[in-house]
């Protein structure tokens, strides 16, 4: 096994930190800052249910930080609203001159309700957080990170989306599978300009995963939150080799998490046809293709489909 070098290219970045107050959050920015990056702590003090506090939880991590001889102001602003997420970001560039790292890791987990009788406004709410809120944040960090013609962005998903089958009204997991396209997609848009989107898929013991006294158990054994920090900082870092990538974080385990298709049952002309074939259609482990992108998809696609060989599509 070879011997890590010291990673140094965090050293004088700024990055913001969104839902820093605790758990996860909590965890990035002070390994964030131990690694030299100056961030900003955002947390609104909210409850699981989205619930606007105070901005206290910031600034008590911000405390942490500078005890530990770090730099860091806290943030108390609502990442669902546009106008405040603009704020935030003028606030950075104000007080630190630059944004080159965003960590879009603010969540809640909604009021449960179930699929029969959902609670639309958890519903919105738990949306308004990760998918849109994560949009937001891009959005205005991008411009920055266009014009110094560097940034890394690292979204976050979750393990959920594969499905847990546990019903309820799936807000969470809903919300969480849009952040997973979004990564997918914007992350291999932004390269040109040298910004980096990846997503994490974190196991780690939080507010959230202790609702669920099974989920609690687990996380609590086996997922202590520090161990995916350090995958965050590897995204977060200069180093970091890919765009629009997933990973399962947990447990000192990361790994790449993507989307796959088998051939499937091809030339068939009614619904017949395709029910008598549907072993065909689901296909097995062994033919899994993973594609690299939604035109590699559509190129796999057509083969199947037709016999074509189109090869690559470009845009």
């Amino acid at each position: 096994m070879t011997t890590p070098t010291k990673l140094t290219s965090l050293q004088g970045r700024v990055a913001i930190v969104t839902g820093a107050g605790g758990g996860l959050g909590r965890e990035y920015a002070l390994l964030l800052a131990a690694y030299g990056a100056k961030v900003v702590v955002n947390d609104y003090g909210g409850t699981l249910d989205g619930q606007r506090g105070t901005s206290s939880r910031s600034e008590a991590v911000v405390e942490e930080i500078k005890a530990r001889g770090g730099e860091a102001m806290a943030d108390g602003h609502d990442i669902s609203i546009q106008t405040e997420v603009q704020q935030l970001v003028q606030n950075t560039l104000a007080a630190y001159g630059a944004v080159h790292i965003l960590v879009n890791n603010a969540g809640i987990a909604g009021q449960m309700s179930s699929h029969d009788n959902v609670n639309e406004a958890s519903f919105r709410r738990t949306w308004e957080i990760a998918a849109l809120g994560s949009i937001l944040l891009i959005s205005a960090v991008y411009p920055t990170m266009e014009k110094q013609g560097y940034g890394r962005i690292i979204n976050t998903s979750s393990d959920s989306i594969v499905g847990m089958g546990a019903g309820g009204d799936g807000g969470y997991v809903a919300s969480k599978g849009a952040v997973f396209g979004l990564t997918r997609d914007l992350g291999r848009m932004s390269t040109k300009a040298d910004i980096k989107i990846n997503g994490i898929m974190p196991s780690a013991v939080s507010r959230m995963s202790d609702l669920s006294p099974v989920i609690k158990r687990i996380t609590r054994q086996y997922f202590e939150p520090h161990l995916v920090a350090d995958f965050v900082v590897v995204l977060a870092s200069e180093e970091c080799p890919v765009s629009g990538e997933l990973f399962s974080v947990g447990g000192g385990r990361a790994a790449r998490t993507t989307l796959a298709t088998v051939p499937g049952h091809s030339r068939e002309k009614s619904p017949e046809g395709y029910l008598a074939n549907f072993d065909t259609v689901m296909g097995q482990s062994k033919d899994l293709f993973v594609p690299a992108d939604t035109l590699d998809l559509v190129s796999y696609a057509i083969r199947h489909a037709t016999g074509e060989e189109v090869g690559k599509i470009e845009m």
